[in-house]
């Protein structure tokens, strides 16, 4: 089969059931065991990042599943992690050198499950493996038949079971007569015994009648089985339970019988992140255990926290050390003027010199640094960076955003007359018109739809560089906590499993690169400040949008972790931190709609990027295949057309009716899109953030039927407003 780096990296990673083309053949995916597997060709810095991003996610996973059991029955670490993380029973992170950074180009492949039934008369054989099966296999043959009615007698036709059982630890098991059990005398599991328990009979049919899978049953020739449903337990958790087996719900062991074919039995669990280059190795290396002082320190400079003003003496040695000898010689000569003159009506011509001067030093750009010191929330913000995850992390991202600056937003070079980043009101050569009136008129256009869309800035980035790998895989569920209900309703923990090593006996974590075109967007904050007061959030102080603070040093202050898998997301009052998440988010996903209306690319094409603390965000071309130029050709084709449909009252409608229309939320049918796309599973998003309408759902005032103003109608009826007067 030929498939994409993406699709094997996830859909055909190892532990996967598939089935070829036309639905013959069902196998299981396996790590390549060729000695010399395709390495990840990726910089020191980004395997790096890659290492970082595993301890934050195993660790976060490890804490959440520990939540699961009951007082008298709790989680057993095992039970949350792959063995391989958890050497002493405790989560400990192992050395980078036990894992292969992989480029997925080649996945190996095994017929699975080895379970085949006659569909004329339900006989069913099982093989232990590949070497037996193909040794046996033409005993399937019509001309050996051994069903036990006459009249089906060379009329078998054979197929390969499409149904297995499966667990939360990670395990599946092929169907099969009787079930894994626990010995207490012989202190192990207990394989089931493949006879019949009356009359020892080892020919058995399976009855499928139901139209549901799990009352489907066994039956020996003899008519003998065993109760009216399907049952099996995991032998891997049978096993971890031991004695404590009897003693807990049968929950806890019961397997999921589903066919792989209509129901997901794999899970693949990727992160993404973007590409710090060779020269961005400070902001990589403060993201690092033992860093936090250095991070702190970023995020109190890049947001104006904790400004503390050096004296005038310090600005002096300051500017000595600067060189600037003669400047300060003759500040000293002044100070010595007025020491001379002291208590005299002359004193006051030095004294205002000195300050004129100090003044001036002060106001020249980069001449006299500023020292910060970090408030004490942001070092409990810090501090409790793991309870957010990476991928919510705001302190991480406004990381990753410093690094996009850096690396294109600032990147002045211009090759061929195309820059790597591209501001929509100042186009380089390739995106620009051919006449200069053209330029002049689309430019003013440009920066009138940008001012109603509430945007300080917008652009195309070149090259938007991403990584994303895949580490792991869970069974029946995405979440570190599964609900099931026996005798009482559970949370069972689901275990995340590492991949099967490679032949190198390495574990494999699959890479994709890619550096795909993008569209870069930042909000007005001072609009956005406008809006948080309309909308009436109760964590919002004030704020001078000609200070040293800047709006997003508030919105890191109110950020509380939702959980990376969005467990802690609760109605609550309103916060800034939400709001402004919702509104990014609703923006992105708006965009990600025109994208795909103008550009031919659908929206499960398209990816997005927030970050919540510069109040920004991007929506790029996702895929490891040629870019096309989509995008620019985007803005070349319809530029202001483009913007004009992302303010139209349409574009905010629901295709679903006046129902979504009036709640003002999110559907299938206007902003919601596949979860593979989206970074916040379709969390945290509501129209009503742009055009107005009910509050989000995670708003405690929507239970009081609240209404809160849109963005748009804020921003639209500014510059209207500025129109008119």
């Amino acid at each position: 089969m030929i498939r994409s780096r993406g699709q094997l990296a996830t859909a055909y990673a190892p532990g996967a059931l598939f089935t070829f083309e036309g639905g013959l053949g069902a196998c299981l995916s396996i790590a390549d065991q060729g000695q010399s597997p395709a390495k990840a060709d990726i910089s020191n810095e980004t395997a790096t990042q890659i290492h970082l991003r595993l301890r934050e996610i195993w660790q976060s996973w490890f804490s959440r599943a520990m939540q699961g059991g009951t007082d008298k029955a709790q989680v057993l670490p095992t039970q949350c992690l792959d063995p391989a993380l958890l050497p002493d029973g405790t989560f400990k992170a192992p050395s980078p050198n036990r894992f292969e950074l992989v480029d997925p180009k080649a996945m190996s492949y095994v017929p699975a499950p080895l379970d085949f039934v006659c569909n004329t008369c339900g006989r069913f054989r099982q093989f232990e493996s590949v070497r037996e099966a193909s040794a046996e296999i033409r005993e399937l043959g019509r001309d050996q038949c051994d069903t036990r009615k006459a009249e089906h007698k060379g009329k078998c036709r054979w197929r390969q079971l499409d149904v297995i059982f499966v667990h939360w630890s990670g395990n599946w098991e092929p169907p099969s007569p009787g079930k894994w059990e626990w010995s207490q005398p012989e202190q192990k599991v207990k394989a089931p015994i493949q006879a019949c328990s009356v009359c020892q009979s080892r020919k058995f049919y399976l009855i499928d009648k139901s139209p549901r899978i799990g009352e489907w049953v066994f039956e020996c020739e003899n008519g003998h089985k065993e109760g009216d449903s399907w049952l099996q337990n995991d032998p891997e958790t049978t096993q971890l339970l031991g004695d404590e087996c009897l003693q807990r719900p049968p929950r806890w062991r019961r397997m999921e019988p589903i066919s792989y074919r209509a129901t997901p039995a794999f899970y693949p669990h990727s992160e993404q992140f973007i590409v710090f280059s060779a020269g961005e190795r400070d902001l990589l290396l403060m993201l690092q255990e033992g860093n936090e002082a250095d991070l702190a320190g970023f995020a109190s400079e890049r947001y104006g926290l904790g400004v503390k003003p050096p004296s005038d003496a310090e600005i002096v040695e300051m500017m000595r050390k600067a060189g600037e000898v003669a400047k300060v010689q003759l500040y000293e000569s002044m100070e010595h003027m007025l020491k001379t003159l002291a208590g005299t009506s002359m004193a006051e011509m030095p004294t205002k010199q000195m300050r004129v001067m100090i003044d001036d030093w002060k106001a020249t750009p980069g001449l006299i640094p500023v020292k910060h010191e970090p408030p004490p929330w942001l070092t409990g913000q810090i501090d409790r960076r793991a309870e957010f995850g990476s991928r919510y992390d705001p302190l991480v991202l406004a990381v990753e955003h410093e690094a996009l600056r850096r690396s294109k937003l600032t990147k002045l070079s211009v090759a061929d007359g195309r820059s790597p980043f591209v501001r929509f009101t100042e186009p380089d050569r390739d995106l620009a018109p051919r006449t200069k009136a053209e330029l002049d008129a689309q430019k003013a256009t440009t920066t009138r739809l940008m001012s109603a869309m509430g945007l300080a800035e917008m652009g195309l980035i070149r090259e938007f560089d991403l990584c994303r790998f895949t580490h792991g895989f869970t069974r029946v569920s995405t979440d570190p906590l599964i609900e099931k209900s026996d005798q009482q309703q559970l949370m069972l923990p689901v275990r995340l499993n590492l991949f099967q090593p490679l032949g190198n006996g390495k574990i494999p974590i699959y890479v994709v690169t890619q550096a795909n075109e993008a569209i870069y967007a930042r909000l007005n904050p001072e609009l956005v400040y406008e809006w948080l007061r309309a909308v009436g959030v109760t964590d919002l102080p004030e704020w001078d949008p000609a200070g040293d603070l800047k709006l997003g040093a508030h919105v890191l202050e109110s950020a509380a972790p939702f959980g990376k898998y969005f467990a802690d997301l609760k109605p609550g009052p309103a916060n800034t931190y939400r709001y402004v998440y919702t509104l990014l988010h609703t923006y992105a996903h708006t965009l990600m709609k025109a994208v795909a209306e103008f550009s031919g690319l659908d929206m499960g094409s398209l990816g997005e990027y927030l970050f919540p603390a510069d109040l920004a965000f991007v929506v790029y071309r996702n895929g490891t295949t040629m870019d096309l130029g989509n995008l620019s050709a985007l803005w070349r084709n319809y530029n202001t057309v483009f913007l004009e449909y992302l303010l139209e009252p349409r574009t905010l409608m629901c295709g679903s009716g006046s129902l979504c229309d009036a709640d003002g939320g999110a559907c299938p049918s206007c902003i919601v899109i596949p979860e593979t796309s989206c970074v916040a599973a379709n969390r945290l998003m509501s129209r009503s953030a742009l055009r107005g309408g009910l509050a989000p759902r995670e708003d405690e005032g929507r239970q009081q039927g609240k209404r809160i103003t849109g963005y748009l109608d804020i921003t639209t009826a500014k510059v209207s407003s500025g129109a008119a007067s």
